[in-house]
């Protein structure tokens, strides 16, 4: 697959880190889970 860039978004209290193939326009689900547990 083509270049890929890391983003995280916030959806309500959760966080979402997914990857972007824009040549591709795929998006790949890395890892959702409650914002309290993200960071630790």
């Amino acid at each position: 697959m083509g270049e890929n860039i890391a983003y995280r978004i916030r959806v309500g209290n959760y966080r979402i880190i997914y990857n972007l193939y824009e040549s591709e326009l795929f998006i790949e689900i890395i890892r959702v889970r409650h914002r309290k547990d993200v960071y630790r």
